[in-house]
């Protein structure tokens, strides 16, 4: 993969050369088509490791997938494609499966959950950059249920507004990870049916203000819907995610518009 350099702004396919773009990057990126054909990596001896290394791939990827679900709300305050740096992320949380062979490791995230959070969904302006102060939270794993407390913020102090934006909103999600295992039919929650399932809460548009008052978003429902579920429903082994994000916004025609790939957002905890 090669990347071309300004003046070049071309975009598309040349012979066996495709230049496309990707957020994140301000520059074409240049990739080359062609390798074995879909058969030959499924038949021949010779592609053994690249056929274990997909079927684990798979794997990252639909626990990844997971994740992706559930910051879905919070996509448009990212500025780069999430999908790869979170499937990479669990490589290493699969190799924690020592017992398997190479090729059907389990991805259980449940063994060391933290090495989630303070995943970042901003490169150019991470949340920490924005507010300064700590994030004051609650996370129970047992009941599933969470609570937020933003700090009062002040302009310049402790609150850091990438631009000229008058209005902001936080964005806080919850949701749970299952546990991926190794299957004849390709990786699957522990029951073979996924339950995992996320929550979002978002505050009104606030005012950027000389001095704004402490903030804090609670969650409840999603821990009193597991407690009315039937006694036998079997759960699969699940981790519990608690993100945070903050939106910019500027008034158009009377109302607060969100300005995309603006604001920022991070993993706050894992359980």
């Amino acid at each position: 993969m090669g990347k071309f350099q300004p003046p070049f702004s071309f975009t598309g396919t040349i012979g066996n050369i495709s230049v496309y773009k990707m957020r994140g990057s301000d520059k074409p990126i240049v990739r080359r088509k062609g390798g074995p054909t879909k058969k030959q990596i499924q038949t021949k001896p010779s592609f053994a490791a690249t056929r274990r290394n997909n079927m684990e791939f798979g794997g990252r990827a639909r626990i990844a997938g997971q994740v992706l679900d559930i910051l879905r709300p919070l996509k448009y305050l990212g500025d780069y494609n999430l999908a790869g740096p979170l499937n990479t992320l669990f490589k290493p949380i699969q190799e924690l499966d020592t017992v398997s062979e190479h090729g059907q490791r389990n991805v259980v995230l449940t063994k060391d959950p933290h090495l989630l959070q303070g995943f970042s969904f901003s490169r150019k302006n991470p949340f920490e950059n924005i507010i300064a102060n700590r994030i004051i939270y609650t996370l129970s794993k047992e009941t599933l249920k969470a609570s937020v407390t933003f700090p009062a913020l002040i302009p310049g102090v402790n609150f850091f507004i990438p631009g000229n934006y008058a209005w902001y909103k936080f964005m806080v999600v919850l949701g749970t990870i299952e546990d991926m295992f190794y299957t004849e039919r390709g990786y699957k929650p522990q029951n073979g049916k996924e339950m995992f399932m996320w929550e979002l809460e978002v505050t009104d548009w606030l005012a950027v203000s000389p001095r704004s008052e402490p903030v804090t978003v609670a969650f409840n429902s999603m821990g009193d819907y597991f407690e009315k579920l039937d006694e036998n429903v079997s759960f699969n082994p699940q981790s519990l995610l608690l993100a945070v994000g903050i939106a910019f916004g500027n008034m158009v025609r009377g109302e607060v518009e969100m300005v995309k790939y603006v604001g920022a957002g991070k993993v706050l905890a894992m359980a």
